[in-house]
């Protein structure tokens, strides 16, 4: 008994001295363990961590000693910036009791409660879970082993009662799991990694295209996957999920070979009676081989109800079955010298799909689509993706006394063999018994008959047998953004072909008319052979566009205004490429009154105040167009031709001439400011938490680590000019906005052809001169584009010009020290860049800065001279009648030999700069009277800290330049050439 009572004793000892310790811990580590945190913290993210206080305690998550932050937040990172990563109510932390005496403290466990976490991609494919600062394997060791901060090695991490948002809308997919609870467990042994994990999720949603297939499904999963830390191969030895009350079973295997990879994946589920199994094998070397199985045999209604779906009722016995079995690859096509990629192999397959007594209904509306059914059939053989065929046969559907039924088979991708009938008969006022019409409300009864065999091949003239008819009677559409309908919509198109010629194709629209507010518009068309398109349409009709706009309202667009057609056009494609505008008969007019159009893409409404557009054989003549964008006043008149050839085909040039006026053009409102770079406000010292928190005293202010972001992305790209406009403009603008910029009386010959932007004979007065500009702009690609331009200003205000002309302030950034009169004649040439910068090391320019009369103070250039030379004459001098002749190649500015006199003085430089700034002139300072006595000296360092050494020197570093190779082809410089020599001929108007 005394030894029952003595073991009894000191296990109760221990038990006693094991509760102390538990209680008296949180005590003696949490000073060291809130330093060692903020440290890791401060290392180790790039963006901002905030949390109001500190925990640490063996009981939170016993018996694990844990140190917990409440009300933690992690800001995502760039260019995610303003969003938040991780929103947790606390987040724990398990640590290594040992580690946490001796060190260094390891972190093996994380435990998050009640959290909110949104990982997002943007278009882009950039991240915003980029937040860990990666450091090399070694230093890390170095640095936790010195400096007090925390190894990471998590075994252990557990989600409570959290949710989980992933987005990419780049796919586009987005995933929402409410409710998570989550456990898993890593486990090393023998370069073996396995990671078993446990999750059970209360509601996820899967939405794809913006579509849901999955809503508010409960999911249980149990998951085991193996990973080789030497070969990097994975092995997904269990992962078996429950979705709702089904049961699903993946398997598989991911390894690297020598010269690619090798995947297989398999599914298998089984819900009664009914199974879904699939299988899937990919091995990546040169080409894609690529082994695929499949076999579906569900009832819809018993899957349907143990997915839990409750949105409506689904019926019906669906089977499929699928072998593909081949290799997958593509390259360049060996009939194309131009980059053309083809694909010449596909895996072969056969596909067979069956649906029997389908029904679908939603659960509250009356009405079922029922009597579904379908077989699909595909196959290839051969390898070949042309010899892809596909059949649905037997397609049924019908709702009251509505139905849809036909078939259509196409048999191989060669000249498009086709074959089908397919017939509905349809009320349209009564879908909204069947299906969410939202605010849509349709009547009318439509009819289609279509039959069609033969193939479709245009560039052999080939057209299918077809008979197409579509006949609506008393149509009607309203919808809540406006309350009156467009009626008495009434349509009767017929499309035919008895032949199997293109050229024997005809289609007929007689008519297409509605009527709204009791206005009515009518359209009647005859087209007939679309290989030499003949036409006949006839369009009567006055509409009132904010109302009818309002009808179909789109956000971020709008319109308004009126438009009233009385048009005639007859003729056909033959003649008018012919030139033979004698047997056209286009004619007619478009009236146009207050039309506002408005879009997210400009700041402002457009306003036509007036307009009329007349048709005239091949072209068409704009008169009294009178327009407002914002302050800007628009009036334009002129024409366009060889309008019906543009239209039929894309090889065809849209030609014209027009004059522009407008009495002010503010420019900026034509545009708007991109969004600048964040910043986070949030200092070091906050971080930190104050060195009274660092000591442990609870702060129900919340802590902040925080990190600079980098800027945000946007996307951008050079001003594409359509190659086939041939568009000439004499513009008259007595004054335009440009920024600071005021540019008067500019007349100009603007043409738009072969893809260039170009300025004619372009004069204007800006910053008080009269200035000259001839000028050229165009696209190499997407990304890139070339300009040039040769300006000519006399007598100008230098200050003036550096203080509102951007561009003359970068080319000459001393000229922002000088006062006085100038004059220009320069020419420049070069690229432009994705955001339209200019790629300065492809600029190549020459000419003459002429100084008239200049007074320069504070040039530091000048300044120095003056305090190396202790000539104070020479600090502010005052040049007159100086040429600084340059050229510009290679990021280099490079001064000819220039003469100029300063108070009795005579300097004599040349030599180099860049844009960076970097300097290296060669000068020599003549002294009174004749200068025969001088100083010779080199001027190196740049233009804000010049450096002088004396005598004529030849060792001195060079200005470094940018080669630059990226060169124009010569048949786009040969394009260039003419496009400059050969103006736009100017048709007289009748």
């Amino acid at each position: 008994m005394k030894k029952v009572m003595r073991v009894s004793g000191i296990i109760l000892g221990i038990v006693l001295l094991l509760l102390v310790f538990m209680l008296a811990s949180p005590y003696l580590f949490k000073d060291k363990l809130a330093g060692i945190v903020k440290s890791t913290a401060n290392k180790s993210l790039k963006t901002e961590l905030n949390f109001s206080k500190m925990d640490v305690s063996f009981f939170d998550h016993f018996p694990n000693l844990t140190i917990t932050l409440s009300d933690f937040t992690l800001k995502a990172s760039a260019p995610f910036t303003r969003d938040t990563l991780i929103r947790a109510k606390d987040i724990s932390f398990g640590v290594n009791l040992m580690s946490a005496i001796h060190g260094p403290l390891k972190i093996t466990r994380v435990y998050l409660t009640k959290a909110k976490v949104l990982i997002e991609y943007n278009v882009k494919g950039a991240s915003n879970f980029d937040v860990y600062a990666s450091t090399p394997d070694s230093l890390q060791k170095k640095d936790t082993a010195s400096s007090g901060e925390a190894e990471i090695k998590i075994e252990s991490i557990a989600f409570i009662k959290s949710d989980l948002t992933y987005s990419d809308p780049s796919i586009p997919l987005k995933i929402t799991a409410l409710g998570i609870n989550y456990r898993g467990k890593s486990d090393l042994s023998h370069d073996i990694l396995k990671l078993a994990s446990n999750v059970m999720i209360d509601s996820l949603d899967l939405e794809y295209d913006h579509v849901k297939y999955l809503k508010s499904k409960p999911l249980k999963a149990d998951l085991i996957t193996s990973i080789n830390l030497n070969s990097l191969n994975m092995k997904f030895e269990k992962n078996d999920l429950t979705l709702k009350n089904i049961p699903f079973q993946f398997r598989g295997e991911f390894g690297f070979r020598k010269d690619g990879y090798e995947l297989f994946l398999s599914l298998f589920s089984m819900y009664g009676n009914e199974y879904i199994s699939g299988s899937l094998r990919m091995i990546s070397t040169k080409k894609l081989w690529i082994a695929a199985k499949a076999d579906v045999n569900l009832n819809l209604r018993e899957w349907g109800l143990g997915l839990g779906i409750k949105d409506f009722d689904l019926r019906g016995m669906y089977s499929l079955k699928l072998n593909a079995q081949g290799d997958y690859y593509s390259g360049q096509n060996p009939k194309s010298k131009k980059p053309d990629t083809v694909i010449f192999s596909i895996p072969d397959f056969t596909l067979t799909s069956k649906l029997r007594n389908g029904y679908l209904k939603y659960k509250q509306y009356p009405e079922a689509l029922s009597g579904i059914s379908a077989d699909l059939t595909a196959s290839c053989k051969g390898h070949d993706y042309n010899s892809i065929k596909v059949s649905l046969d037997d397609f049924k559907a019908g709702f009251m006394k509505n139905k849809i039924e036909g078939f259509f088979r196409l048999n191989g991708l060669c000249d498009l063999p086709v074959e089908g009938r397919i017939t509905t008969s349809l009320n349209l006022a009564e879908i909204r018994n069947l299906m969410p019409m939202d605010s849509l409300d349709l009547g009318g009864f439509v009819d289609l008959k279509l039959d069609v065999k033969g193939n479709y091949a245009p560039e052999k003239k080939l057209f299918p047998m077809s008979t197409l008819s579509v006949k609506l009677t008393n149509g009607n559409i309203t919808t809540k953004y406006y309350p009156d309908p467009i009626d008495r919509i009434n349509i009767i198109a017929t499309v035919t072909n008895a032949t199997g010629k293109l050229a024997d194709t005809k289609v007929v629209l007689d008519p297409f008319s509605f009527r709204f507010e009791g206005k009515p518009f009518e359209v009647n068309a005859k087209l007939s052979n679309p290989g030499n398109l003949s036409y006949d349409i006839v369009a009567k009709g006055s509409v009132d566009l904010a109302k009818v706009y309002k009808v179909f309202s789109r956000k971020g667009m709008d319109l308004d205004g009126f438009l009233e057609t009385d048009l005639k056009l007859k003729g056909n494609q033959s003649d008018a490429m012919a030139g033979k505008v004698d047997k056209l008969y286009n004619s007619g007019r478009l009236t146009l009154r207050n039309i506002a159009f408005t879009s997210e893409y400009l700041p402002k409404p457009f306003i036509i105040r007036s307009g009329v557009f007349r048709f005239e054989q091949d072209k068409v003549w704009f008169d009294k167009f009178d327009g407002r964008y914002g302050a800007s006043d628009i009036m334009m008149d002129g024409h366009l031709s060889n309008v019906v050839n543009y239209v039929l085909s894309d090889k065809q040039v849209l030609k014209g001439n027009f004059n522009f006026k407008s009495d002010y053009l503010l420019v900026d409102e034509f545009y708007e400011s991109a969004a600048g770079s964040q910043q986070s406000a949030v200092t070091n010292q906050q971080a930190a938490g104050g060195s009274q928190q660092a000591a442990g005293e609870e702060s129900h202010q919340p802590s902040a680590i925080s990190h600079e972001p980098s800027a945000m992305s946007h996307e951008s790209g050079v001003v594409i000019i359509p190659g086939n406009l041939e568009i000439g403009l004499k513009a008259n603008l007595k004054k335009i906005q440009y920024g600071k910029l005021e540019i008067h009386d500019m007349a100009a010959a603007v043409e738009v052809k072969q893809g260039m932007l170009l300025l004619k004979g372009m004069k204007f007065e800006v910053i008080g001169c009269k200035a000259s500009m001839d000028a050229t702009y165009g696209s190499i690609n997407q990304s890139r584009a070339f300009f040039d331009f040769h300006v000519v200003a006399r007598d100008f205000d230098i200050k003036r010009a550096y203080n509102e002309v951007e561009m003359f302030r970068n080319l000459s950034s001393s000229a922002g020290k000088c006062e006085g009169t100038v004059s220009l004649d320069y020419t420049l040439k070069g690229k432009l860049d994705s955001g339209m910068n200019p790629v300065y090391p492809s600029l190549e320019g020459d000419g003459v800065l002429s100084l008239s009369k200049i007074k320069v103070m504070g040039l530091k250039l000048f300044t120095d001279m003056s305090k190396n030379l202790e000539k104070e004459k020479i600090k502010s001098p005052d040049l007159a009648k100086v040429e600084l002749k340059t050229t510009i190649k290679n990021n280099v500015i490079t001064l000819e030999k220039t003469k100029m006199k300063i108070s009795g003085f005579r300097l004599r430089i040349a030599g180099e700069s860049n844009f960076n700034g970097s300097i290296n002139m060669k000068a020599r300072l003549g002294m009174p009277p004749l200068g025969i006595v001088g100083v010779n000296m080199r001027v190196l360092g740049t233009m804000d800290n010049p450096k002088f050494k004396y005598g004529k020197g030849s060792g001195d570093e060079s200005v470094e330049e940018t080669e630059y190779s990226d060169e124009i082809p010569k048949d786009m410089l040969d394009k260039i050439k003419n496009a400059k020599d050969e103006d736009l001929k100017d048709e007289p108007p009748q």
